[in-house]
């Protein structure tokens, strides 16, 4: 019954429905009238619903004809979209800092209404220049940058800009400019040449995240190990970190390498780019340093074999034997100013006090204290001994030869240790340069007397650090060079990343705890902290990625 009633009411709509046949067309006539188009004679006004072309026709409609389409002979993948739109981004960012440039010089030449001065979004004024002051009383804009990334100075306010954009937020004190034709080359931060901001990062094939930095002044960009020695190595910097980390607290190079499951070559390798890296951060850094006291003493190690198991070639011709590390320690900031690799001679005691007086300023003398070793005597009027000319005796003759005194102020110490049977039975000193009483005072105010217990402790720490030093062991140095890299390498670790104990001071307010555990009263340093070379504990890495100066090697 419903499909009877459905076909009765789809027969009612087609008779009643308007087709093109029935329905009245209206057409202009030649008097202006309008008449209703009559249908023809021969097809009628409607279609009878019972006849089978009508059935025929709504059972079996006739297929529409297809549209033709223009085929499109590319579709753009998502890569291209993203493209598309980067290149669009790009154009209206161009746009708009062209826009902010330009308001910029119309700022700094008096063309720029006074309505426009006041956006803060374009231009960078000072934290004065608020919108509580007229715009009519900014004076002197910051010093324009065309830096669109982030990048901070260290030390500097974070909320600080250098041209319109976001604040800089990266700290880039420790990074300079690798290309040599810049004029900004080789300085680091804060400087005014020194303009490197952050420049996005990428991911290696080890999958770890490295920062991009760009210099703005040529416009090169780099990463933040060009000029390290962690540049282009295959290894992951996390496990090259620990490698080095273990070399500095006493593990020996084939114990690192059986860990890390790499080959002991590779490990050397590492070290030396290390080593070489830490000297010269530790000349940059050591520079124009003015100590109060400073304590002199020598190590005693070999290479690859010991002096009495030399033969006459070996002795000769190679660098075997017993070696002697000359250190130059400050024990007032615990800082080793000076240390130097070599023979037990008056000609490397030169070199050595020669290294020592290039760190620090011209007009300081410290108080020198050393053992009862005879070379330091002359060596030391050799290194700070001024020149003069005495005068003849008689009215005729040659005039004596210059000469060299100790200048005023000069304070040098010894002391003499006798023993008997191995063991220390009496201590005595003896002031070489200077007066017994100043020198007495000096060190009064810091409850010492005269002594080398400073220096002999920090020998005992170097033994202890590095592992070429250890005694009657198989880890002792088969290359002196080597020797020298893990000897750079601990100092710039004990120097940067070690805290020392004596050097802790008391916070002005503790500062609570996580749980119950007791506030913290105490600051931890550094010796570099100390010294005033840095403002906060490094870490290795830290350490390892800061770029030097190529002048500073």
């Amino acid at each position: 019954m419903k499909l009877i009633g459905c076909l009765i009411v789809l027969s009612l709509v087609f008779v009643f429905w308007p087709t093109g046949a029935s329905s009245p067309q209206a057409k202009a006539t030649s008097e202006g009238r309008i008449a209703l188009e009559q249908p023809q004679r021969n097809q009628a006004v409607t279609p009878t619903w019972w006849s089978w072309s009508m059935w025929a026709e709504w059972c079996l409609p006739p297929g529409r004809r297809k549209r033709r389409t223009r085929r499109r002979w590319h579709r753009p993948g998502k890569l291209e979209r993203l493209l598309l739109k980067f290149r669009r981004w790009r154009r209206a960012r161009v746009r708009r800092w062209r826009r902010l440039r330009r308001e910029r010089e119309e700022l700094m030449s008096g063309t720029l209404p006074a309505e426009q001065v006041t956006r803060q979004a374009s231009m960078p004024v000072t934290e004065q220049a608020t919108s509580s002051t007229p715009a009519t009383q900014v004076s002197s804009p910051v010093p324009s940058t065309d830096s669109t990334d982030r990048g901070a100075v260290e030390g500097t306010n974070a909320s600080e800009r250098r041209g319109p954009g976001r604040p800089r937020t990266i700290p880039t004190n420790h990074e300079c400019c690798p290309n040599e034709e810049c004029s900004s080359y080789g300085i680091l931060g804060p400087h005014p040449a020194h303009d490197i901001v952050g420049c996005g990062s990428y991911t290696t094939v080890q999958g770890e995240k490295r920062q991009m930095y760009e210099c703005k002044v040529c416009g090169q960009r780099f990463s933040e190990t060009a000029g390290t020695p962690l540049f282009d190595l295959e290894t992951p910097l996390h496990t090259v970190c620990i490698a080095l980390n273990e070399l500095a607290e006493g593990l020996g190079v084939r114990a690192v390498a059986r860990i890390h499951h790499v080959k002991p070559d590779t490990v050397l390798d590492w070290l030396r780019k290390a080593g070489q890296h830490c000297a010269a951060l530790s000349a940059y850094m050591m520079q124009e340093l003015d100590v109060s006291q400073v304590q002199l003493d020598e190590m005693w190690t070999f290479v690859h074999k010991k002096e009495r198991m030399l033969n006459e070639w070996e002795k000769v011709h190679s660098e075997w034997g017993d070696t002697w590390i000359w250190v130059a320690f400050d024990p007032v900031h615990k800082l080793v100013i000076a240390v130097l690799v070599g023979d037990h001679t008056e000609e490397e005691a030169v070199s050595f006090l020669a290294l020592l007086r290039a760190r620090l300023v011209n007009s300081c003398l410290p108080l020198l204290t050393s053992d009862s070793l005879p070379h330091y005597v002359e060596a030391i009027l050799r290194v700070f001994g001024i020149w003069t000319q005495p005068q003849r005796k008689g009215s005729r003759g040659r005039l004596p030869k210059p000469r060299q005194i100790p200048p005023e102020g000069l304070k040098y110490a010894t002391v003499h240790e006798k023993r008997e049977q191995g063991r220390v039975v009496s201590v005595t000193t003896q002031v070489v340069y200077g007066c017994k009483e100043e020198i007495l005072a000096h060190l009064e105010a810091l409850g010492q007397k005269i002594n080398t217990s400073f220096v002999e402790r920090m020998n005992l720490t170097l033994r202890l650090l590095i592992s070429r030093l250890h005694r009657k062991t198989l880890c002792f140095s088969k290359k002196r060079e080597y020797l020298v890299y893990h000897l750079h390498l601990d100092l710039a670790y004990y120097h940067f990343v070690l805290h020392h104990a004596s050097l802790r001071v008391q916070l002005p307010e503790p500062i609570p705890t996580r749980g119950n555990g007791s506030p913290k009263k105490w600051q931890q340093r550094t010796p570099a902290m100390a010294a005033g070379l840095t403002d906060h504990e490094w870490s290795m890495r830290e350490l390892l990625t800061c770029q030097v100066p190529a002048t500073a090697g």
